[in-house]
């Protein structure tokens, strides 16, 4: 039992240790997505205002910027875990979703 314990706990810190983390700077500032393992940016005009939409692997909306801020944007991410996620093992691990 024991083994079983010290073995899943060794790969629940593994997973931590591999998880990617992402970084957009704008000529706003810069914001860290922790937990992203990619982003994508889309960016669109309304009424001649500049509009971005930055959304995770997931597609889900982690931030929206409008004008000045929706310009000049840059990402980067970084982990070596590539497309391994410990959610895709545990889906009901803490963070999931």
């Amino acid at each position: 039992m024991k083994t079983k314990f010290l073995t899943l706990a060794a790969i629940l810190l593994f997973g931590y240790g591999v998880q990617a983390g992402c970084t957009v700077t704008t000529d706003c500032g810069t914001f860290n997505f922790p937990n992203a393992t990619s982003v994508s940016v889309s960016q669109s005009n309304n009424n001649g205002q500049a509009i971005a939409i930055i959304r995770d692997q997931n597609r889900k909306v982690l931030k929206r910027l409008r004008g000045e801020c929706a310009n000049n944007i840059s990402t980067s991410c970084e982990g070596s875990g590539g497309d391994w996620d410990i959610c895709d093992i545990f889906p009901y691990f803490p963070n999931c979703n």
